[in-house]
């Protein structure tokens, strides 16, 4: 009995151990196996070609081909989105595809019901939304690449949303994922989330004033404002007439003044949950905002306007044009408002860039740059981030205050930026001939012309032309008081050469019209002189030229 007990014992553990070898063989020949989800979850019942049908296979199977066979012929029946519901539910990793056509089928089920306009229901338009912006989410987490898809969902996130009876409540939310899409995606950024940024910024401000009201209005935050102003004025003693111990005292006022509006503020954040939920939301934040929009969207304008890519130039200048009006508009920026509100930021940290900047920016767009503090402000954001463009500004500053060494000292630093752009560094190398002649530097002037030459044969012309000047304008220097009816005339014999290589007739025949004439060639013969000769032109423009008579 023993013996047969271990016998049969022995012949079930072998069929057994036969029984899961035939299994594991059967499930190698269907190929089917658990792969990893983007998001590190389990993806079940996957085969060779991707597909990854969960639990019960053969019905994903059946519904897959249903549903994808619906979707390519357009059928978007209610078959057809229970097909979806089944393999959403029971096999979302299916394949990329389920979320390619499960996108299409949402949004045209979400366009065919807003078409029904009055007769819609609007319960179902939202679930509809809400799934199209869940794919987006879903689509990221099975299969990769969830920061492309999480931009996606921003096109349709503001679209969606913005009507909704919770919408503006939730700003801050909306905020945090738009202003995330922003930051990571810099001057990637898709022009529709950049315009719904727009869109939510201007809100939230609008919001912030609005809570804002009673801690504005509130007498003693108005006071304490006004000693804190009172203060500044002092402690800034820009006359000189305060004296030490004042602004010692005034600089303890405002330090009080400061405190009590801390106080102040803390005890409305507590009483107020609106005021609360928007005070950051101020002046200086959307100050800032706005020069990052602004950042973004000139930078997609520059690119667009090198590709001559007219619908992004479009879509980039109307998103400038919102944030110039919604958002600069709120802030009534202009000359004063830059001397007064960021001028004394400025002063009490003149290395700060953030403000910097701002006074930049704002002095250009509201043409300010003659303010006392632009060249100052240029100055810290030069140096924190040396561009070609900005040192042409600050040595067209300079040539303002008549600096001329020092503009001709920025104009150079350009061309240095320039390294990369040979026209560029050309067109700058016209500025600094003219700034020498400006000066009276003319053989300095001529050598920067020559040197523009040597960047670039494309402005040849404008250069050999600028010389020609040059040369004309030296008669009273150098040859008004000679007694060589024929040497006298030969700034004009030289800038006619000059014209002539600049290939510019109009020129050529104004200097031929002070050509020495043929009489005085005649009489000065003795020295030489015959039409067709060599003549030395002397003072510094020097060489030599050829005689020509006037006709």
């Amino acid at each position: 009995m023993n013996k047969l007990a271990t016998f049969l014992l022995g012949f079930l553990l072998v069929a057994s151990f036969a029984n899961a070898q035939e299994e594991a063989a059967e499930s190698k020949d269907n190929g089917l196996e658990e792969k990893e989800a983007a998001d590190g979850s389990v993806k079940k019942g996957c085969d060779q070609r991707g597909y990854c049908w969960g639990e019960n296979v053969e019905e994903a199977k059946s519904k897959y081909t249903f549903f994808s066979d619906n979707m390519k012929a357009k059928n978007y029946s209610q078959e057809t989105l229970d097909a979806f519901d089944y393999l959403y539910t029971n096999a979302p990793y299916v394949h990329k595809n389920l979320y390619i056509y499960g996108l299409k089928l949402y949004k045209a089920l979400v366009t065919a019901e807003t078409k029904k306009k009055d007769a819609a229901d609007k319960d179902l338009i939202v679930k509809y939304e809400d799934k199209v912006l869940e794919l987006y989410d879903n689509r990221g987490r099975y299969f990769g690449q969830a920061d492309k898809w999480e931009s996606e969902k921003g096109k349709y996130l503001y679209k969606y949303h913005k009507d909704r009876p919770d919408f503006n409540d939730k700003l801050p939310e909306y905020y945090a994922f738009y202003n995330k899409l922003a930051k990571r995606d810099g001057e990637n950024t898709d022009d529709t989330n950049m315009s719904a940024y727009v869109a939510i910024v201007a809100k939230l401000h609008v919001a912030y004033k609005k809570a804002n009201q009673g801690f504005s209005k509130d007498p003693n935050t108005k006071k304490q404002k006004s000693a804190i102003l009172t203060a500044n004025s002092v402690i800034e003693n820009a006359d000189g007439k305060y004296t030490d111990v004042q602004v010692k005292e005034y600089t303890a006022k405002k330090a009080a003044a400061e405190k009590k509006l801390e106080e102040l503020e803390a005890n409305f954040e507590a009483n107020d949950p609106n005021f609360k939920k928007y005070k950051s939301f101020n002046e200086d934040w959307l100050m800032d905002e706005y020069d990052f929009i602004s950042d973004i969207a000139g930078k997609n304008i520059e690119k667009a306007e090198k590709a001559k890519d007219e619908r992004e130039l479009k879509s980039w200048n109307r998103i400038q044009t919102m944030a110039d009006k919604y958002i600069m508009g709120m802030l009534n920026i202009d000359c004063d408002f830059i001397n007064e509100k960021l001028g004394p930021k400025f002063k009490a940290n003149p290395e700060d860039l953030g403000v910097a900047k701002k006074i930049f920016g704002y002095s250009i767009r509201k043409k300010c740059t003659d303010g006392p503090l632009f060249l100052d402000a240029a100055l810290v954001v030069y140096e924190a981030d040396p561009q070609a463009a900005m040192a042409n500004v600050i040595s067209g500053q300079y040539i303002k205050r008549d600096d001329i060494d020092k503009a001709i000292e920025w104009k150079t630093k350009a061309i240095e930026l320039y390294a990369e752009d040979p026209s560029k560094q050309a067109e700058t190398s016209i500025d600094i001939a003219k700034l020498y002649n400006k000066k009276g530097l003319k053989a300095q002037a001529r050598a920067q012309a020559f040197k523009a030459v040597e960047y670039d044969a494309n402005i040849a012309s404008e250069a050999y032309t600028f010389v020609g000047d040059l040369y004309i304008t030296s008669f009273k220097q150098c040859f008004d008081s000679s007694e060589d009816k024929v040497h006298e005339r030969a700034c004009y014999l030289a800038a006619y050469d000059m014209y002539q290589k600049a290939g510019n007739s109009s020129k050529m025949a104004q200097a031929a019209k002070q050509f020495p004439t043929k009489t005085d060639v005649f009489t000065l013969a003795a020295k030489g002189y015959k039409e067709g000769a060599k003549m030395n032109v002397g003072c510094w423009i020097g060489g030599s030229t050829t005689i020509r008579l006037a006709k």
